[in-house]
């Protein structure tokens, strides 16, 4: 299943001082048979950055955009997890923090998986705010 998710404002509503950055990581892997894997980016400066509003994560044969599997027998990689996180890659699990990071847990499934890349997404936002408000 298949999830996008978009981030939206009203009518009338000043969004000038309102930025987004989008911090991204693909690393190799995982490739032999039934490892797993984590990888872990963040909004780690809140100041320059802004706060994690939401994430996402991938398991892709290359380019997560445009690079099928080379492998198409099932039980190949898969997606564990996607999910907010420490900067260590563990879930937060207490509602009241605010984490700055999100990773992907992947995994190869049961024969080896050569050419595998885990991706994952943070998204920051930042509300600028002028003297005086």
């Amino acid at each position: 299943m298949t999830y996008a998710y978009a981030i939206c404002s009203g009518d009338n509503i000043d969004v000038s001082g309102v930025t987004t950055k989008v911090h991204f990581r693909e690393v190799s892997g995982p490739s032999t048979a039934s490892t797993g894997g984590t990888v872990t980016v963040g909004c780690p400066s809140p100041s320059r950055d802004g706060k994690l509003v939401s994430g996402g994560a991938a398991i892709s044969g290359g380019n997560v955009t445009t690079t099928d599997f080379t492998k198409t027998v099932s039980g190949g990689p898969h997606l564990n997890g996607s999910f907010p996180s420490d900067s260590a890659g563990n879930p937060v699990a207490d509602g009241t923090a605010r984490p700055a990071y999100w990773t992907a847990a992947t995994h190869t499934g049961g024969t080896p998986s050569p050419n595998s890349y885990s991706d994952v997404w943070a998204l920051c936002l930042n509300v600028h705010h002028e003297p005086g408000e």
